[in-house]
């Protein structure tokens, strides 16, 4: 999992204040008349910014085969982002060749690297990272981003693959980024992994009082546990296994703001239907550890169980907490004060390893 941005944005916030006028001015007073009064004091207050409103593509139909491994994937991919009220990505086809380039090269050299890079002077190098690799393949990309992942060995299909991504906390935080507008991928093999990479060369925003959950209100089906991860989000606790997983975790639980904004957490809590004392839980944020901050902007929160959630069962999360940030449009911050259910399945799915 990878995402490098080459843009810079310096955003510069000029706060107008008045100052009003008044005290002794120095005019003398005739005996037998008035004073002459002392104007009072004047403040001009600064008019709070708008609201940013949200500047969504238009979803394009891709050009993948019909009922193509890839249409699957890139129908899955959309269809989560959708849930969340983020707008739609849209395929690039020389970022498919991009994406199809690095599983080429990982293949030519068993790696050659760590999943993600290439090494400059290996057979297949086209770049050493995502970004340079959507550059290569004609694609000026400002912003990239990659994730990789293999459909568990019993249920190998690309619903499979995409959903062992969406359960855990990196990649869906890469996937779910508001930011990016293209996507192309590499199709899993018996061999190789799925590649996903994406890119934008121009920003698609949300409005500045977004907020979107995951699992979304009312949603089934939702796995166990969390996945396999590389890197490690649990790294200060635990080792990434698939025992530990399996054993101490659930499926994440994510809430995020507006892209620029800061979300700050007061509480957040998932309950099991008809229990009164909310699941014993690990909040993972930008502010929790050193490599979570590497990784998470600062307006998501994840929440996960220290142990597996229950098969069949409906859950209820609260969260509370404030968003900062201009283009919330107030000066104090917006308040969130939101409760949504979702439903487990019948079995765990999860423990599948992604890169």
């Amino acid at each position: 999992m990878i995402f490098r941005n080459i843009s810079t944005t310096a955003a510069v916030i000029v706060a107008l204040s008045g100052c009003g006028g008044g005290g002794d001015n120095g005019s003398s007073t005739l005996i037998g008349t008035s004073p002459t009064p002392t104007p009072a004091p004047t403040t001009t207050v600064p008019a709070a910014p708008p609201v940013q409103t949200a500047s969504l593509q238009t979803a394009v139909a891709p050009n993948y085969a019909a009922n193509s491994y890839q249409a699957g994937v890139f129908a899955r991919l959309n269809e989560f982002r959708t849930s969340m009220g983020l707008g739609p990505l849209n395929q690039n086809t020389k970022i498919d060749d991009a994406a199809i380039n690095h599983q080429n090269y990982v293949r030519l050299n068993n790696s050659g690297g760590d999943a993600h890079h290439e090494i400059a002077g290996n057979p297949g190098f086209t770049g050493v990272d995502p970004l340079a690799r959507e550059n290569y393949a004609g694609y000026p990309a400002v912003i990239a981003g990659e994730v990789i992942a293999f459909s568990n060995i019993l249920e190998k299909h690309e619903g499979m693959a995409i959903d062992n991504l969406i359960n855990i906390v990196y990649h869906r935080n890469v996937m779910m980024n508001q930011n990016i507008i293209t996507v192309g991928m590499a199709a899993e093999t018996q061999d190789n992994p799925l590649y996903i990479d994406m890119g934008a060369t121009t920003f698609q925003r949300n409005s500045g009082d977004y907020v979107g959950v995951y699992p979304v209100d009312h949603q089934t089906g939702i796995w166990l546990t969390h996945g396999l991860e590389t890197p490690n989000p649990f790294y200060l606790e635990m080792e990434m296994t698939q025992a530990n997983m399996c054993t101490k975790t659930s499926s994440p639980i994510s809430i995020a703001t507006e892209n620029s904004t800061t979300l700050s957490v007061t509480s957040f809590t998932v309950t099991e239907t008809g229990q009164t004392s909310p699941l014993d839980a690990r909040l993972i944020t930008k502010a929790t550890s050193p490599q979570d901050g590497s990784y998470l902007g600062a307006n998501v929160a994840f929440l996960i169980g220290k142990a597996p959630f229950k098969a069949n069962t409906s859950y209820t999360v609260h969260f509370v907490g404030n968003a900062t940030g201009r283009a919330t449009g107030t000066t104090g911050g917006m308040a969130i004060d939101k409760t949504w259910t979702f439903t487990t399945g019948s079995y765990d799915r999860g423990c599948s390893f992604v890169q």
